[in-house]
Parts: C-alpha cells; sequence; structure tokens
C-alpha cells in the first residue's frame, strides 16, 4: 500500500467517513496486525494488516423494480430510447443499478445506493441464485434439456445453467433457468445455441429479492442492515 495514515486507510476499505474510521480507532475497534491500535494518524507500513473486531453494519437502501419490456438498463440512450429512470422518483437518480436487462427483457431489477453492496451481489464469488422465466419456441426434448444443464461452450462458456421445463405446448415452451453469473444476454445466447428463439425473458428472482408483488413498472423500496 502507498503511506497512509491508519484513519485514511481505515475509511477507503470500509468506505466510511473518516470521522467515523477515527472514531472506530480511538474506541479500540480496529486491530492492526492483530493488535489494538488507537493511534488513527499513525503512518501505515507495506505489510501492515488492518482488521475489525466486529463487522461494520450500515443501512443500504435498495429498490425493487419490475422492469418492463421497451427500457433500457442505463442512466442515457444515444437512440433516445427509453430508460429504468424514466420509471423511477428523481430521488433515485444516484442509485446504482445491479447487474442488468437488457432492452427486450423484464422483470426484477435491483438498485441501490451502496456501490459495496452492488459490487458484493455482482461478483460472481456470491453464488447469488438469479431465476428467469423464459419462453421459447422450438423443438424440444430431454435430450436438448440435458445439454442445455451441461458446461456450454460457444464464444464464451456458460457454467451448468440450472435449466428445468415448467409446460410445454407442442413447440411453445416454457424454461426455468437458475444462474449465479450476470454474463451479457447470456439466456439469449445459450438458446440461439440450442435453435430455440425467445418470446419472453422475465426475471422472477435475485436471491432473496422476488418481483412477485411489485406491479409492472412499479417498484418496492427496502432498507436493510449490511456488514463489512
Amino acid at each position: 500500500m502507498s503511506k497512509k495514515t491508519f484513519s485514511k486507510f481505515l475509511s477507503e476499505k470500509f468506505q466510511i467517513s473518516r470521522k467515523k474510521a477515527e472514531i472506530l480507532i480511538k474506541n479500540k475497534q480496529v486491530l492492526l496486525n492483530d493488535n489494538i491500535e488507537s493511534r488513527p494518524y499513525l503512518e501505515l507500513q507495506e505489510a501492515d494488516i488492518v482488521s475489525l473486531k466486529e463487522p461494520i453494519k450500515k443501512k443500504v437502501k435498495i429498490i425493487l423494480f419490475h422492469k418492463p419490456k421497451g427500457c433500457i438498463t442505463s442512466r442515457s440512450d444515444e437512440k433516445d430510447r427509453s430508460i429504468i429512470y424514466d420509471y423511477l422518483p428523481k430521488k433515485f437518480n444516484h442509485y446504482h443499478y445491479i447487474g442488468r436487462l437488457d432492452f427486450n427483457s423484464e422483470g426484477l431489477l435491483l438498485l441501490t445506493d451502496s456501490t459495496t453492496y452492488k459490487r458484493k451481489l455482482e461478483s460472481p464469488k456470491s453464488n447469488i441464485k438469479r431465476i428467469y422465466l423464459v419462453n421459447v419456441i422450438g423443438s424440444f426434448n430431454d435430450l436438448k434439456l440435458k445439454s442445455l444443464n451441461q458446461k456450454i461452450y460457444a464464444e464464451k462458456i456458460y457454467k451448468n445453467p440450472h435449466v428445468s421445463l415448467t409446460h410445454t405446448n407442442k413447440n411453445k415452451h416454457t424454461l426455468r433457468f437458475e444462474l449465479t453469473e450476470g454474463k451479457n444476454r447470456e439466456i439469449r445466447n445459450i438458446c440461439e445455441i440450442f435453435n430455440l428463439k425467445v418470446e419472453r425473458l422475465k426475471r422472477i428472482s435475485f436471491g432473496q429479492y422476488k418481483v412477485k408483488s411489485i406491479p409492472l413498472s412499479k417498484y418496492k423500496e427496502m432498507i436493510i442492515n449490511e456488514s463489512n
């Protein structure tokens, strides 16, 4: 690390104010190399290890937005298409969207005021399950379903998406996808590989959050306690 004071490093690492960092240090809530250190302006060395006696709990604000088709997950669009923020009050303009849903997809989109929580939910290491219902057209059988549940090699490698068949009527089918990664257009690309045309793609859940009770184009606010 470049030379920084104890409080500045703590502030940056855990995304808290400098004042709060100083209070934690003075209250002997922070460890330096596994020992309590109460001097906030101590200059740290390259090999120093900083940790907390107890996790810092922060209030995180979240929006569960039921995104409709025909708008993009972005803050602006050069083609002048509708964006997700057009559906939300201006007080949420600074919120960050977690992952994306493309222009023709709908369903649950999360937004938050916390960049830390955004990174946590987007990280593949978090192994957070996202569930989608996908209406497709094309020939379908047990062999194709088995193939969909294996590692798929294409321009990108898609790691064992868990796919089940929930409804079928002649050449129209509803598939349930469970993914733990958020690769761009993953489901559409997988369906294309198997000659399945996507008619509708809807995300119904993201981890613990569900879209079920939220009307289309509406949102729900939540506040949670998140630990660093």
